[in-house]
């Protein structure tokens, strides 16, 4: 049944990066149950193919707000753009969604005092819209207080269609060779920042020599992860492989894949790989424990390397049986298509 509803998107770029993946998911089901669905981006980056319209804008120009039901933003300067224009919305009702602890990120990646700011004048033009979701139950009781106690809890969902012909020969060739050299394999992808947490791997791996780490992804953390390994002289059981489209592809050739980041909102990646059927290593995060219990993934403390250690010879001894769990709650509960249903239903609401 078509909805009479009209929705836009509002991102940073079309780059493949986790708030971008949810929209693109969300566009890939809601395109055939309303009636329009547009997605609007400021940079000219490397693009995701989306099935819809897609429309650069700049900062200074207005679009046709009055031919929207819902305009839903993602990130500092949507949000920014929306709260701008909004003298102009007329009918529409503007939604954001909050994607990461603000603070822990931007602590992470500058420091305290600015990532206070930041947060602080984030959450004022977070205020001034209609709707706010957020993607764990952790983040809305951050934020709710902050944002005018309007926060709903709408999970991330994903969709992944692995399909080996999408496989580059020479990368299998380069991950299969550790396989050869009898390494069982532990295996992460991300865009590479402190945040993430890959330094405290690397300084497990000596404690665990019949490992090697394979790190897909590129970003301002590479050439320090670079140096560690160095340091810790693990250039032979370590490999990297820049930024690959659709890197799910890639995880049958993994035994376990890590998540071991200092602050997450949800852990996307760690669903895909849930739902490939991978034995999963993660840090003791509250947005992840609400995702997955420890009968399906193996926790970890944080900064603590023998708890680390302990949780990878965990998971891979018992990688048939929490992988066949955590795919099982992944394919119940954090598809994209949940996801797209259940903001159709909060759209409805607020419209």
């Amino acid at each position: 049944i078509l909805l009479l509803m009209k929705v836009a998107y509002i991102v940073p770029s079309l780059q493949a990066t986790g708030p971008i993946i949810v929209v693109n998911n969300l566009v890939r089901y809601l395109k055939d149950i309303v009636e329009k669905v547009d997605v609007y981006y400021f940079d000219e980056l490397p693009a995701m193919q989306f099935d819809c319209r897609t429309i650069q804008i700049r900062m200074g120009e207005k679009i046709d707000f009055d031919a929207y039901d819902i305009i839903h933003s993602h990130c500092l300067r949507p949000d920014k753009y929306l709260v701008k224009w909004k003298k102009y919305i007329h009918k529409a009702k503007i939604v954001t969604t909050i994607h990461q602890d603000t603070f822990q990120s931007l602590k992470f990646q500058y420091n305290c005092l600015l990532a206070y700011g930041v947060t602080e004048y984030w959450n004022r033009l977070q205020k001034k819209f209609d709707g706010i979701i957020s993607i764990s139950n952790q983040l809305r009781d951050i934020y709710n207080s902050k944002v005018g106690n309007k926060i709903q809890t709408i999970y991330n969902g994903t969709y992944i269609h692995i399909d080996d012909s999408k496989m580059n020969v020479d990368v299998v060739g380069k991950i299969q060779q550790y396989r050869h050299s009898g390494f069982k394999i532990l295996g992460t992808y991300a865009l590479i920042v402190k945040r993430k947490g890959i330094n405290q791997i690397l300084d497990a791996l000596p404690f665990l020599s019949d490992y090697a780490m394979i790190i897909i992804g590129s970003g301002p953390y590479v050439s320090e992860l670079k140096q560690q390994v160095e340091r810790l002289h693990l250039e032979n059981r370590v490999c990297f492989i820049p930024h690959l489209d659709e890197p799910y592809n890639y995880l049958s050739l993994f035994d376990v894949y890590t998540m071991t980041s200092y602050s997450e909102g949800f852990g996307l990646a760690m669903v895909e790989a849930a739902m490939a059927g991978k034995s999963i290593v993660c840090s003791d995060l509250l947005s992840f424990h609400e995702i997955f219990t420890d009968r399906e993934v193996s926790f970890f403390e944080l900064d603590n390397t023998k708890s680390l250690i302990n949780a990878v010879e965990n998971a891979y001894i018992h990688k048939e049986e929490k992988g066949h769990l955590a795919c099982l709650k992944a394919t119940l509960n954090y598809t994209a298509r949940n996801m797209a249903k259940n903001h159709l239903l909060y759209y409805q609401k607020l419209i």
